[in-house]
């Protein structure tokens, strides 16, 4: 069950508000940040975790995981330069965690840097939103299946409630994902 969230205690200073999209792959995540990144005349931060997998052939281990992890966050840190308003983010830590685990190419204990990057996800993002899996499913070579792809969104969704971190599903085309965040958002003004 989504809950509600009110990230503007998280934008303050004249920073940009981070605002991340999560669920499993092709959910329509890259789209969603890049669509709202130019609607808003900002920038957007693509999954990183993608451009190493498909470097390493999906061939992963621990270290890699934490790579990610820490390529993502440093890539967020130098796009907050050139955000105006917003700072969109193309998946998180959480994630990321999530599937090293589920490839079980992480063990456990995971590897405690990129535990810490996973918790701190609750205050970094002002709002996190979970695009849902109501999009027709897009074959590609790095990826798993259908099936595959709605057991990794129910498990976005328990690890987002289990953590207590506050959510949005956006559902529809592109558009109509695009108007539920714009919602959320335009209710928000980031302190100047």
């Amino acid at each position: 069950m989504a809950q509600q969230q009110s990230g503007a205690d998280k934008v303050a200073g004249g920073a940009a508000g981070r605002v991340v999209f999560v669920g499993a792959e092709s959910t329509g995540k890259s789209t969603l940040s890049e669509y709202l990144a130019h609607a808003y005349g900002t920038v957007s931060v693509p999954e990183i975790g993608r451009f190493i997998w498909e470097e390493k052939g999906g061939k992963l281990n621990a270290d890699d995981y934490v790579e990610i992890a820490v390529r993502h966050r440093a890539a967020e840190d130098a796009a907050m330069a050139q955000a105006r308003r917003w700072l969109f983010v193309d998946t998180n830590a959480l994630t990321t965690l999530l599937l090293g685990v589920q490839f079980r190419q992480v063990g456990d204990p995971p590897p405690a840097e990129l535990l810490g990057a996973a918790d701190d996800c609750k205050a970094r993002y002002a709002y996190t939103f979970v695009c849902a899996d109501d999009i027709p499913y897009e074959e590609q070579d790095v990826r798993e299946n259908e099936a595959w792809r709605g057991r990794i969104q129910q498990l976005v969704l328990q690890d987002l409630e289990a953590r207590g971190i506050p959510y949005t599903i956006v559902r529809g085309s592109v558009e109509e994902r695009a108007a539920q965040v714009r919602r959320v958002l335009d209710a928000t003004t980031p302190a100047a």
